[in-house]
């Protein structure tokens, strides 16, 4: 790396290009330090605490038909196409943003504008959900 002097002032420029160059692109093995850092975590008692405790969790959600209901619900929505996808969406937010202002009322709080948060979420809500075939044609063009 290049040391910026007094007597080569554009040597600045060369280094601070190559400290930008150093810190963005790293000569390491990002995938090999990745494992390492799993054979250390694994290796440690805390590290197969965990994976134990991870294991036994995944076991218990993989038979559970809760699971197995939501994962299927999971692939047909993502079947669905994008414009329906987005209306969905738009729906679960309307609805949460309705569940949210119909509840305000007993809640203990009584602050003024509690209502402003939910109104705006409903009112992108409704709009997402008019506009949706719009917003599903800007995502695919996005993607592309």
């Amino acid at each position: 790396m290049t040391q910026p002097t007094l007597r080569r002032p554009l040597s600045a420029w060369r280094f601070l290009v190559d400290a930008i160059g150093a810190l963005t692109a790293p000569r390491a093995d990002v995938a090999a330090c990745d494992r390492r850092v799993v054979e250390v975590a694994a290796d440690s008692a805390i590290g197969r605490a965990v994976i134990l405790l991870v294991g036994g969790c995944r076991r218990v959600v993989e038979g559970s038909a809760l699971w197995q209901r939501s994962v299927g619900a999971a692939r047909t929505f993502g079947a669905l196409p994008l414009a329906e996808r987005v209306r969905a969406a738009a729906v679960c937010a309307s609805v949460a943003a309705a569940t949210t202002l119909a509840l305000r009322p007993f809640t203990t709080e009584h602050d003024p504008l509690t209502w402003v948060v939910p109104s705006a979420v409903a009112g992108a809500a409704l709009v997402a959900w008019v506009l949706s075939d719009g917003i599903a044609r800007a995502i695919t063009h996005y993607r592309a």
